[in-house]
């Protein structure tokens, strides 16, 4: 039998060098990457806490000793395939529409989105076959579908602010309807990370292992 709802977070494994490239300077690669991980493991905590099937979708080092702390009643891995992004994601939702009736995708670069906006993308995914969460910088940080896989995830320009005018114009090209919830944003620049630190400044508890990391950049004057 079909589960009702299903999420994948797509996560990278915290090595490096291979994250938050554009937080280099001002932190250090390893900060960088230090800083990554607690991203991943509060919103893999945060969606744990909803108690839906949860996958995380794994990019880079498989083996890296930081899946362990992941791994939990609930919680699958799987790889990312594909050669870019749209692929992997189309991938992934496939996957999950197999065994799923709707299925939400979040990336781990936003921590502080609040539990209750996947909460209405599922709701959505109810009345349409498509949800979007339009992030700040013209992309999208969720994407959910029910029943298929939208033709979305080609000859998009990745990483440009052009992705989400992109993907509505194709599902309006497909006849598919489609609802977007809240808009949130990125932490991927110096300016998003003080962003961060504000907005954290102002919520009461939550996301520990980020306000952990957080505390560490203060201590060594580079946040």
């Amino acid at each position: 039998m079909s589960a009702a709802a299903h999420v994948l977070v797509f996560a990278k494994a915290p090595v490096p060098g291979q994250v938050k490239s554009r937080l280099q300077p001002p932190l250090t690669a390893a900060q960088a990457a230090d800083l990554h991980g607690a991203f991943v493991r509060d919103v893999v905590a945060r969606e744990r806490r909803a108690d839906r099937p949860l996958t995380v979708c794994q990019a880079g080092d498989a083996d890296h000793p930081f899946w362990g702390c992941l791994a939990e009643p609930g919680v699958g891995f799987a790889p990312q395939v594909g050669a870019d992004l749209g692929q992997r994601m189309a991938h992934a939702l496939e996957a999950g529409l197999a065994t799923a009736e709707a299925v939400v995708l979040i990336g781990t670069d936003t921590p502080s989105l609040p539990a209750h906006v996947v909460d209405a993308a599922f709701a959505a995914l109810a009345e349409v076959p498509v949800v979007l969460g339009p992030a700040c910088d013209g992309g999208y940080y969720l994407i959910g579908a029910r029943g298929a896989v939208p033709p979305v995830f080609d000859g998009v320009p990745w990483g440009t602010d052009a992705v989400l005018g992109a993907t509505l114009q194709r599902l309006d090209d497909a006849g598919l309807p489609w609802r977007l919830v809240d808009f949130w944003y990125d932490v991927d620049r110096p300016a998003d990370l003080t962003l961060l630190r504000r907005h954290l400044g102002q919520r009461a508890g939550g996301l520990p292992a980020t306000r952990a990391a957080l505390r560490a950049l203060e201590e060594s004057g580079d946040a």
